[in-house]
């Protein structure tokens, strides 16, 4: 039995059978716990970068309101209660299901993510792939062949 499942999470159908999945798979095991996983863009640099060629153009304290131009961790926030928002029809009440967002590329956030967090299996949706995608590969494609967590992709 898995105690430790995680979910890369997208809001795509897949996605959403993905934590289905899960759920069905922790639903006799009471101290089981979900994880469901956004992956963000890891550009931080932009805010900062910002706020430099603002100060130095003259703009920032004149026309423009720094406050006005959210923080990263208010960002965060904003993600976290998007997927909340996202997931309440599936999850409902269980009390086992924690929300995550990092940074990153997709397949190496959710490989580092399950190594970081000792997870026993991950959970993800598969997408189908046209031509384009199926020669470039894909984020589960990936995260099977990096990862040795035990991997249930669900269609």
């Amino acid at each position: 039995m898995y105690r430790k499942i995680l979910v890369p999470f997208d809001n795509s159908e897949p996605s959403q059978h993905a934590l289905q999945a899960a759920l069905d798979m922790t639903a006799d095991a009471a101290d089981a716990q979900i994880t469901v996983l956004a992956v963000v863009d890891g550009n931080d640099a932009i805010y900062e970068t910002f706020k430099i060629a603002s100060r130095m153009s003259g703009v920032l304290g004149d026309a423009l309101d720094v406050n006005a131009v959210p923080e990263p961790e208010d960002e965060r926030a904003k993600d976290i209660a998007r997927i909340q928002a996202d997931i309440a029809p599936l999850v409902g009440d269980a009390q086992n299901v924690v929300i995550d967002v990092v940074k990153g590329s997709p397949h190496d956030a959710i490989t580092a993510y399950a190594a970081g967090e000792e997870a026993d299996c991950i959970v993800m949706g598969h997408r189908g792939m046209g031509s384009v995608r199926g020669m470039l590969g894909s984020v589960c494609y990936s995260v099977l062949h990096k990862t040795n967590v035990p991997v249930l992709v669900v269609k």
